[in-house]
């Protein structure tokens, strides 16, 4: 590797490592006590790809922070196929809470605690359709798109404190899925996005980045002709 090389890549790496102190991913330390909303996807178990059991999930979820403490609210449809739901935090799985079931939908509420928003969330899902004698269990996990995280203006009130501290008293647990139809949004009053101080933006890193990959460019051409 040449002289100029080495220099570019110095360059590059003391600035990814500037940018990872100063601006952070999002976790529950930086999420100030309130409601939002997030996009997520279910992917697969094992590797990058949505899993099939991505259209049982509606979209977004509903996100409940009070004393660092995350709590995630979802909509599942067809939920009489999923039998069983669990979601890992603190390094084990337990059962989520049902907070809801429309048994005419076919949907449920169902409500879990997050470690943090920045990786994925396990989950284990059973899933049995009767009419095709299909009885399966899968891991799947849950992968928030931070940048999507919108403060929905909502104060968290005690009620909500007390409906989670329910968590362990509903008997379901958890895996993953197929078909379905597309899937509807339940959060139709969502108020317009406003600016979290608590949460890095993502804007200014792109730029500071785009700023820093051209500066280096320039400067190895710079290096290259006085060579």
């Amino acid at each position: 590797m040449s002289i100029q090389w080495k220099k570019v890549c110095l360059l590059l790496g003391a600035t990814f490592l500037f940018l990872s102190v100063v601006f952070p991913s999002v976790s529950k330390a930086e999420l100030a006590d309130g409601t939002y909303t997030i996009d997520y996807t279910v992917m697969h178990g094992s590797d990058s790809s949505a899993s099939i059991a991505n259209d049982y999930w509606e979209k977004p979820a509903t996100l409940t922070v009070k004393n660092g403490q995350i709590d995630a609210k979802l909509t599942l449809n067809n939920s009489s196929w999923i039998v069983e739901y669990q979601s890992k935090a603190n390094g084990s799985f337990s059962n989520v809470t049902v907070l809801s079931e429309d048994t005419a939908a076919d949907k449920r509420i169902v409500q879990f605690p997050l470690d943090d928003i920045n990786g994925m969330t396990e989950s284990k899902i059973h899933v049995i359709v009767p009419d095709i004698d299909y009885d399966h269990q899968y891991t799947v996990r849950l992968d928030f798109h931070e940048n999507t995280l919108t403060p929905t203006g909502e104060a968290v009130t005690k009620e909500e404190t007390k409906e989670e501290t329910k968590e362990d008293e509903e008997p379901l647990g958890a895996a993953q899925s197929s078909n379905n139809n597309d899937p509807k949004h339940i959060y139709g009053n969502k108020t317009e996005r406003e600016n979290n101080p608590q949460t890095s933006d993502g804007a200014p890193i792109a730029l500071l980045m785009s700023l820093v990959i051209v500066s280096a460019i320039v400067l190895l051409r710079r290096q290259v002709k006085q060579a």
